[in-house]
């Protein structure tokens, strides 16, 4: 045989790759490829924490889910898309009042002498509209914003999705409340009586009245679920003044007594954030209320005068001056039993308070002062000179009312 050189492989070629394999073999096969992909663990955690996500995210819009509140939501959504020219923004009318400039969501609400106005993020205005009264009063609660006339007899109830309640009332308008579902309660004058409580539901239909024989009511709130009111009233005995603060199951036409009643506290504000508990704010003292235990703790200025007050989330801001002049003046924070979890002093007067999650506001003379309560020192920024309201927006940056605009200041 003739040998060229050249060598050949005379090994077996392997066939595992071109011939069926055994079952038992494949079987094999099989597992070891499994081994190389993603484990099953990881699509579960995945799984879990977007239901996770999903579920936080439902808690925090589970009023605005819920039923009659949808449509609304979404609308205005779909009218909150849009950037508008940014802050500052200039203010339609002559006048806003303190009270009437308000922080919802991250959107600002504000009332004027002439309009009421929402805008976002980027000054673009959601709902810009106009009214007649004189002494107007707004009430923030979600998507929802009521305009009253104190000492008129019309109150309006908007959405920022576009819609509009009309509310009259027979007598003049002292106070007024609003609950994220659409629910309004209103506070009059009473021929005959020391005044009258008027609740309503979201489409403007009366549900519920009581008349008030003893004290003359000063303010009203709801609870979260709008079936109970929470009205302080004020009357004089022996030529000092008394209030009272009463709880009123709006499910029952039964007189009630007051749960509690102060001597020489003018009680003008009160506030039901929470289902547990109610505060009331006077010009001497504050009361703190568990309505399902009738539990009651008086909260002091102890002689320092109320200058400015905010509550939210079962948590009440309040801005002290000991006098005229004084340079000790206070910020403090109490929780919903009345106990305080947060002070710092400022050498200027508190002009106005405002909440957002673990951080409060405290506006003095041209001066911003974040206060986290995690911290002794507040962090300042500029308000400008003619600033005289503020309204967080969260606990990094804040709306600030000026004479003629409405700014957007960051914590430094």
């Amino acid at each position: 045989m003739r040998k060229d050189g050249r060598r050949y492989d005379t090994q077996p070629i392997p066939i595992r790759k071109h011939a069926l394999l055994d079952p038992k073999e494949e079987k094999k096969e099989f597992e070891r490829l499994r081994e190389h992909r993603v484990p099953r663990w990881v699509y579960r955690v995945i799984a879990i924490l977007a239901v996770a996500a999903i579920a936080v995210l439902a808690w925090f819009n589970r009023t605005n889910l819920a039923p009659e509140n949808v449509l609304q939501w979404v609308r205005t959504s779909i009218v909150g898309m849009g950037v508008g020219d940014g802050y500052p923004k200039a203010i339609s009318g002559s006048n806003v009042g303190a009270r009437n400039f308000l922080c919802s969501g991250s959107n600002i609400v504000y009332a004027s002498d002439t309009s009421l106005t929402v805008c976002n993020t980027t000054a673009k205005e959601i709902l810009s509209t106009q009214h007649s009264y004189s002494n107007p009063l707004m009430q923030v609660n979600g998507i929802r914003i009521l305009l009253c006339s104190i000492g008129g007899k019309n109150a309006q109830m908007f959405t920022t999705g576009g819609d509009t309640v009309e509310l009259t009332t027979d007598q003049n308008i002292l106070g007024a409340a609003l609950t994220a579902k659409g629910r309004t309660a209103l506070i009059t004058a009473a021929d005959g009586y020391c005044g009258k409580l008027t609740v309503y539901d979201a489409s403007g239909k009366v549900i519920s009245h009581y008349w008030f024989a003893d004290y003359f009511p000063t303010a009203v709130a709801l609870n979260p679920e709008g079936t109970k009111a929470a009205v302080t009233g004020v009357s004089s005995q022996e030529g000092e003044i008394v209030s009272a603060v009463y709880i009123i199951p709006l499910d029952s036409d039964k007189a009630v007594k007051p749960q509690a009643v102060c001597s020489g506290n003018f009680l003008s504000g009160v506030f039901w954030d929470t289902d547990g508990a109610v505060a009331a704010v006077g010009d001497t003292a504050a009361v703190f209320l568990k309505p399902n235990t009738s539990e009651k703790k008086e909260y002091s200025y102890n002689g320092e005068q109320l200058t400015a007050f905010y509550a939210k989330d079962g948590r009440l801001a309040l801005g002290l001056m000991p006098y005229s002049g004084s340079q000790d003046n206070r910020l403090v924070v109490l929780d919903s039993s009345g106990n305080e979890i947060y002070e710092t002093k400022f050498t200027e007067r508190v002009l106005s308070v405002s909440l957002s999650g673990q951080t409060a506001a405290a506006l003095t003379n041209g001066t911003l002062h974040f206060c986290s309560f995690s911290s002794a020192t507040p962090s300042d920024a500029n308000a400008g000179n003619d600033a005289y309201a503020v309204a967080l927006k969260d606990e990094k940056s804040a709306y600030v009312l000026g004479i003629s605009e409405v700014r957007l200041v960051k914590r430094g």
